[in-house]
């Protein structure tokens, strides 16, 4: 295996997976839909946050 395959494949084991980061963002944004609805307007906060959260990770969440 070359280098360049060795880093590429360590990039993808220490990239952690959507669903184990920013937990916390993603609760805060849970529960604001959950008795606002999205419609309200009232958690946009919470949705940029935990958009911002997980961009820091290298994920786009849409």
């Amino acid at each position: 295996m070359s280098t360049e395959q060795k880093n590429t494949n360590n990039s993808t084991e220490d990239k952690p997976k959507p669903c184990c980061v920013c937990k916390v963002e993603k609760e805060e944004r849970d529960n604001c839909l959950l008795f606002n609805g999205q419609e309200s307007g009232k958690c946009a906060e919470f949705i940029e946050k935990y958009k911002a959260c997980m961009k820091g990770y290298g994920f786009e969440a849409k």
